[in-house]
């Protein structure tokens, strides 16, 4: 009789046969699936980078967004005690959302780098937890928002996607990074990553905000 291998965390994958030892090979990670509608919270998304894109969504809805020079700590602090104060004001949970770096030269990931430690240290400042800060891969939030299409686009060509998109979001030209960071705030609002940190009690106070809504 057979003996099933156990998984810990990795795929047991038979080499050559049963008398073997088996190979193991990391198991795919399930990403979180997303919300139906808008979480109850409040999500900053960032497009971090030497001058940072930023922008606050409220249960979905874009409440303003801007640039700010990632060297400007005051600046950045700002931001951030803004979108703590609404979520304070709302009694909603508040969710920080990086763009997370995703290649270049060794100087570029480093600068990037910076820029994130930057806004995670006002975020720790502003007496929010690392648990509700969630970083996210460009190709994740662009599949969301701009569709599979976007994926393998040239910059260029990208960029100008987004800046499309933003516009007929809000009504009005952005600049590039300012695009991305709405972007990835509407992203966050439905995004699976953002329910995990929000915990089971603030997702069952998401569902209660639904229900009421569609009465």
């Amino acid at each position: 009789m057979k003996r099933r291998p156990v998984q810990l965390g990795l795929v047991a994958v038979p080499v050559g046969g049963t008398r073997l030892p088996t190979r193991l090979v990391p198991a795919r990670s399930r990403r979180p699936s997303p919300a139906p509608k808008p979480w109850a919270c409040v999500v900053l998304g960032v497009d971090t980078a030497a001058r940072s894109g930023w922008a606050i969504a409220v249960q979905g809805k874009r409440v303003d967004s801007g640039e700010v020079d990632t060297l400007n700590t005051l600046d950045i602090e700002r931001v951030v005690r803004w979108a703590v104060d609404l979520g304070r004001v709302g009694g909603l949970r508040v969710v920080l959302c990086l763009e997370a770096p995703w290649g270049g030269s060794v100087a570029v990931v480093a600068a990037l780098g910076v820029a994130r430690e930057r806004w995670e240290r006002a975020w720790r400042d502003a007496g929010q937890t690392v648990r509700r800060v969630v970083r996210v891969n460009p190709s994740t939030w662009r599949a969301a928002v701009l569709g599979r299409g976007a994926i393998g686009l040239e910059r260029e060509a990208v960029r100008a996607l987004e800046q499309s998109v933003a516009r007929r979001l809000v009504g009005k030209e952005l600049g590039p990074d300012e695009s991305a960071a709405v972007l990835i705030a509407r992203w966050g609002s439905q995004a699976g990553e953002v329910g995990k940190a929000i915990g089971k009690r603030g997702q069952r106070e998401s569902m209660k905000h639904w229900q009421g809504t569609d009465n």
